[in-house]
């Protein structure tokens, strides 16, 4: 058994920002399920994803995931970035690990300017492994990504296929990681998608007490770049009060000129609605 092994896999989607995970898979088709399910949950949570792959690798994980939800809409919004390895790390063994920490800082104010809470990035590892050519640099550039994305609040999970590596090897790498990564998808209850146009964010299942969080911190990171935003409840089939109090509380908020409007609203919300009075005049209602 790999070192690291028998701890829990981590909650992704109570992931605390800076996370640093790691898979150690036999085969690149396991690596596939366990990038499909941290990627997957990122974005149902509604942070911003980066996936370092290959194009064969990046299209079956868009093909994986629109299993579940619209991988497409993600793409085109931005909120699913892939990049080929050698664009995210060259060609070349790196000098240092100066180019990294750009890499990751451009891609966390990115992702910022672009309206998501959070950033979390999947990598294929076996390029760049070898690119560095031996385990102490391995451990050392993974040493200062921990660091580096605790300073950023940027999750990852690093993806290695174990059967390319040295005896051993693999448990040095699992000790330089904060845990790991699941391979066993277990679907959140509510999906969390960021929308351009109109700009907004669009929910799909149940909002409670467990994740209603996560719609209110994708709200207002919307809200900080665009602060006129449709939320789209159409496939809503439970919230909860304090779910729309949160969301009348944003609207409240918003500067002059904006407006939060709550379209395509089902039974369940209006309900709330017109029981509880949680009216503002910068929270709209589609008819």
């Amino acid at each position: 058994m790999i070192l690291g092994s028998h701890r829990a896999a981590a909650d992704l989607c109570s992931l605390e920002p800076g996370t640093h995970l790691c898979a150690l898979e036999p085969d690149g088709a396991q690596l596939d399920r366990v990038a499909a399910t941290f990627v997957g949950q990122g974005l149902a949570a509604g942070d911003q994803l980066l996936y370092v792959a290959s194009a064969e690798q990046v299209d079956g994980l868009v093909r994986r995931l629109s299993e579940s939800l619209d991988a497409r809409l993600a793409v085109s919004t931005g909120q699913l970035v892939t990049s080929s390895f050698e664009l995210a790390y060259g060609s070349s063994s790196p000098d240092g690990v100066d180019t990294m920490a750009d890499g990751f800082r451009l891609a966390a104010h990115q992702a910022q300017k672009r309206g998501f809470p959070g950033l979390r990035v999947a990598a294929r590892m076996d390029e760049i492994a070898e690119l560095l050519g031996s385990i102490d640099e391995v451990t050392s550039w993974e040493r200062t990504a921990t660091d580096l994305q605790r300073e950023l609040r940027v999750s990852s999970a690093c993806l290695y296929d174990t059967s390319r590596m040295a005896p051993g090897d693999a448990a040095v790498v699992a000790r330089e990681h904060d845990g790991l990564a699941p391979a066993i998808d277990v679907a959140p209850i509510a999906t969390f998608l960021a929308v351009d146009e109109p700009w907004g964010v669009r929910v799909r299942g149940e909002v409670d007490l467990s994740n209603r969080h996560l719609l209110h911190r994708l709200v207002l990171s919307r809200a900080t770049v665009t602060p006129r935003l449709r939320v789209d409840l159409d496939r809503v089939t439970f919230a909860d009060v304090a779910t729309v109090a949160g969301l009348r509380s944003i609207a409240a908020a918003l500067p002059e000129g904006g407006h939060l409007v709550l379209a395509r609203v089902p039974c369940v919300v209006r309900r709330i609605l017109e029981a509880t009075g949680l009216r503002d005049d910068r929270l709209e209602l589609e008819p």
